[in-house]
């Protein structure tokens, strides 16, 4: 039995994502050999960042093998990040939002040396909750509260004021 083209396309999109894992994990283990080791450290630097690396190629690796066995990954579906089809009504799928991730990710990492750790952190956490909460008054209260204390955070810190 052949797969329809948008089934190929889907699992094309699967193995290339699980490639694109192993990929960047093997890039961080490469990148983590320069890690300079620390005298009193017995764990080390690079040990959180090299089994993160491992566990995300493990994954990848997972998803490739999948694919080649042509395995159904969300009941009737055939991919795990194409597919815009839910498999009951109790949720709907946006795939747009891996590619906000993507984006928001990328800023927050080139805005952190610019404007500092905090108020990077409050607009990233404010812009993921905004494209992922429903908007109901709870969620972007809640979503206004985090980025709120990050806000008075940084503005005591301005100030020199130290809280506890």
């Amino acid at each position: 039995m052949s797969a329809t083209p948008v089934e190929a396309t889907r699992s094309f999109a699967d193995g290339a994502f699980g490639a694109a894992m192993i990929g960047v994990g093997a890039l961080v283990m490469w990148g983590l050999r320069n890690q300079p080791k620390a005298p009193y450290d017995p764990v080390g630097a690079a040990a959180v960042p090299f089994w993160t690396a491992a566990l995300v190629m493990a994954l990848g690796a997972v998803l490739l093998v999948r694919v080649l066995l042509r395995h159904s990954t969300r009941g009737d579906a055939t991919a795990y990040f194409i597919s815009t089809e839910a498999t009951d009504d109790s949720y709907a799928v946006r795939p747009g939002l891996s590619a906000v991730a993507a984006a928001a990710s990328f800023a927050y990492a080139a805005a952190m040396p610019l404007v500092g750790f905090a108020v990077a952190s409050a607009a990233f956490m404010f812009v993921l909750g905004w494209f992922l909460c429903e908007r109901t008054p709870r969620a972007v209260l809640a979503v206004a509260a985090v980025v709120g204390g990050f806000g008075l955070d940084a503005g005591f810190r301005a100030m020199l004021i130290s809280l506890p």
